[in-house]
């Protein structure tokens, strides 16, 4: 599960997650896998914003289980579940962090491309976004959350097709309600549509972009808009020991206008370190802010599944109306099966 900067197969819960799969059955008909990983970490923060202070975490332990029935003429049927696990909730009490049912899906594929059906990644979160390879911090360019369909549909329907080094999707979401996040208010999807493509070549170039659109129930009482909008423009370059890539992003949330510019270096020594550094920025238009943020790391593999890392981050706004500045350390190690 080394974080890479493309990733081999893109927009699948089960490419994504199970990449180191145990295989606890398989038959000419059947494959049964059971795959995860296991995260404990220490994290200390000056202002308390961008994480826990002085806390040990184990935040995002995942446990998934995916059976897949192989068909006549190349076709399958897939079911996946993945279980978010919150052993150790970063404020100590218990309190935060709730275990949760992270994705859950049935899916039908063969020649064709797939189908899926369920709780999945948004598009947004399969495809875009792949200059964050930092383990905790990076990514705030890649504005994406639940209540816009850029993160993780409820109730969505996707279908995609890898075609000589080519990933197409699309994909449409029923709707979610999200009276329980104080931060947004009574937001509610009506509908949601996305598409995404990406291109990987065989001499390191990796191309992408995403596109969705959200219909909202009512007009937002802030900003005054009832739809949301985002697209973004990736591109990524690897050759040897050495990662880079860039990405560009552009928001509208119900009138809340926001764009992002991401990119990171990153450099594999033969000895398993990996060395790296990501740059995050942030132009909160309607809000008249700004947002700076740097985050240098290392990491080290100890073999295929286990790998140790720590991570420094500084975050900084001009005007401190959109977030507040912090920084931020962490060391941590995860266990993939």
């Amino acid at each position: 599960m080394k974080k890479t900067v493309v990733a081999a197969v893109i927009g699948s819960i089960v490419a994504s997650a199970s990449a180191m799969a145990a295989e606890v059955y398989k038959s000419d008909e059947l494959s049964v896998n059971a795959y995860g990983n296991l995260r404990a970490r220490y994290e200390t923060t000056d202002n308390g914003h961008m994480g826990a202070d002085s806390t040990f975490t184990g935040e995002g332990t995942e446990l998934g289980l995916g059976l897949t029935y192989f068909l006549d003429n190349n076709m399958y049927v897939n079911g996946d579940v993945l279980y978010e696990m919150n052993l150790i909730p970063e404020d100590g009490d218990g309190n935060d962090d709730d275990n949760f049912l992270k994705f859950g899906s049935v899916a039908v594929g063969g020649n064709f491309g797939e189908v899926r059906i369920g709780r999945m990644s948004a598009i947004q979160d399969s495809i875009a976004g792949q200059y964050d390879i930092t383990w905790e911090y990076g990514g705030t360019a890649n504005i994406k959350n639940d209540w816009s369909a850029t993160d993780r549909l409820t109730n969505g329907i996707q279908y995609k097709i890898d075609v000589n080094g080519l990933t197409v999707m699309a994909q449409y979401h029923t709707g979610q309600e999200f009276d329980d996040e104080p931060a947004i208010g009574d937001v509610e999807i009506d509908q949601a549509y996305a598409a995404g493509v990406a291109w990987e070549s065989d001499f390191g170039l990796g191309l992408s972009a995403t596109y969705t659109y959200s219909e909202r129930t009512e007009r937002d009482v802030t900003y005054g808009g009832d739809d949301d909008t985002s697209w973004t423009l990736n591109a990524t370059y690897q050759v040897q020991g050495l990662s880079l890539a860039a990405m560009y992003s552009d928001y509208d949330f119900a009138g809340d206008e926001q764009t992002g510019i991401g990119a990171m270096a990153r450099y594999d020594l033969p000895v398993g370190i990996g060395l790296y550094g990501v740059y995050d920025y942030v132009d909160f238009d309607t809000q008249d802010d700004k947002l700076n943020q740097y985050t240098i790391g290392a990491d080290y593999w100890l073999n295929d599944s286990v790998v140790s890392y720590a991570e420094y981050a500084d975050q900084s706004f001009d005007d401190e109306t959109a977030g507040s500045d912090d920084s931020a350390f962490t060391i941590g190690m995860r266990v993939y099966f």
